[in-house]
């Protein structure tokens, strides 16, 4: 081997170190804990987003596996758990295994790019999923009543006003609200609501290694704000989560886990 080429190899050889290092191996779960005088008794949410009928059959039994063993009350999906092509019995296989526990589902952009839309909400019914299109449904759990609200995710944040998202809730209970988009955030800050959650945004798909600093997000381009974690919204919260999708469009994310998001909601004392 020439010198020549040991100058190419050893620099090609060191990037492609790092970049393997930094691929998904495994799925981080990432708890939060909420106080609130609405909530009288804790409550365990699952966020789960952004699954795009990924993995294989057995990282899906992996994946159920994780998720059940942390008990959650209540399974909320921001969007994006099917692809926007017409194969999606991965996200399905994935369902059927959580069946049990209360599914509360609302569009991403993918599947809003469907033809077959209609139907495929109609599946996700059929896997025990509450399918919420600019509406809202009230669930007991234990002795603390949510009132959890979705709605569909569009192209522009004008297509929903602070009235027509508001007008969505008719209780005082502890509001939920699902939307695809963090980056809505200023539509969010005006909302009567105590918690959002929303996907989208990936994690930022690759992060810088050791400052982990989202490089890149989906309607928010390069080092995004608004990709994972807990943001003060002023009336409420915004709950973000990284996403179960391994990559996107062939691209893999680096430095930057598929995550699992458990919210401990709990009461204020």
């Amino acid at each position: 081997m020439t010198k020549q080429m040991l100058e190419w190899l050893i620099p090609l050889g060191a990037a492609g170190a790092v970049v393997a290092a930094g691929l998904p191996y495994h799925t981080d779960i990432t708890t939060y804990t909420m106080h609130s005088s609405k909530i009288s008794h804790p409550v365990r949410i699952a966020l789960l987003a952004d699954f795009h009928n990924d993995r294989s059959d057995k990282g899906i039994k992996k994946l159920t596996d994780q998720i059940l063993a942390q008990k959650p009350d209540l399974i909320l999906m921001p969007g994006d758990m099917a692809e926007e092509h017409n194969h999606q019995e991965r996200t399905f296989q994935f369902l059927k295994q959580l069946e049990g526990i209360p599914m509360y589902y609302s569009t991403g952009n993918h599947e809003e790019f469907r033809w077959d839309l209609t139907p495929l909400k109609q599946r996700f019914r059929e896997h025990g999923v509450v399918v919420l299109d600019e509406k809202s449904e009230v669930i007991r759990i234990h002795e603390t009543e949510l009132e959890i609200a979705g709605i569909s995710c569009r192209m522009e944040m004008s297509d929903f006003t602070t009235e027509e998202v508001n007008a969505l809730f008719h209780t005082d209970h502890y509001r939920i609200l699902l939307s695809h988009k963090p980056n809505w955030v200023e539509l969010y800050r005006t909302i009567d609501c105590d918690l959002t959650v929303c996907g989208h945004a990936h994690g930022g798909q690759w992060h810088i290694p050791f400052l982990g600093t989202p490089v890149a997000a989906p309607s928010q381009g390069f080092f995004p704000k608004y990709t994972q974690g807990i943001h003060d919204l002023g009336r409420g919260n915004m709950l973000i989560s990284r996403g179960l999708v391994r990559h996107y469009h062939g691209i893999p994310r680096l430095y930057n886990n598929p995550e699992i998001v458990i919210l401990d909601l709990v009461p204020q004392d």
